[in-house]
Formats: structure tokens, sequence, C-alpha cells
């Protein structure tokens, strides 16, 4: 849940960090662990982030949140897959502001069975 993704992103501080696959699909994680995942924008090397984060409880506040991505200096391969939450809102433009990141070569989100109402 939230207090597992907000441990996990104490990983930014990981000095030699490059490449972070986390699957927390199925986990319960809401908007406030979508908010504590984005801290790992911070991590200084990191240049290839998975984030598994289907079939939780991401609403459009987790999708800015994620957003927020877009700023990490060092990302060059982003992949979210966020199937099966229920964002609603303007979740999806949140998520469409990752193409403005500068360091981003290649973007993956998969939104399979979800809904933007």
């Amino acid at each position: 849940g939230d207090e597992g993704a907000q441990a996990l992103a104490a990983l930014k501080e990981a000095p030699a960090l490059r490449t972070l696959h986390l699957n927390l699909s199925n986990n319960s994680v809401h908007s406030h662990g979508a908010r504590a995942l984005a801290a790992l924008k911070d991590a200084p090397l990191l240049h290839d982030l998975t984030l598994r984060l289907s079939h939780n409880c991401l609403e459009a506040d987790g999708a800015h949140a994620l957003a927020a991505l877009k700023d990490a200096p060092a990302l060059h391969r982003l992949t979210l897959s966020l199937g099966s939450n229920p964002f609603s809102g303007n979740g999806d433009r949140a998520l469409a502001a990752l193409r403005e990141s500068p360091s981003l070569e290649s973007l993956t989100v998969d939104l399979q069975w979800t809904a933007f109402l």
C-alpha cells in the first residue's frame, strides 16, 4: 500500500542507482503512494524507471503526482503500467504532460482497462 510505496521511494537516495523496476500492482496504492513514488525524480543517476501500478486505487491526484516524473533530469526511459485504476477528472491530461520532459527518450504508458470519467 501507500506505506510500502513511501518506503520504496527512499531508493532515490541510492547514489549509483541507474535502473529501477518496481511491480506494485494489486497493492492498494492510492494517490498518496503515487506522490511518494514521484519523488524518485530526484534520484541523481536514475536513467530507466518502470512502475507497475495497475489494479490499485490511483485517482486523478495520483496521475498528477506521477506526471512530476517529467522533471527528472537524468531519466531517459519511463514505463508506467497504470491499467485498472479509477482515474477521473483530468488525470489523462496530467499524464500527457510527461511529453514535456526534456530528458525522456522513451515513454510507455499502459492504461488498459482504465476509464477517465
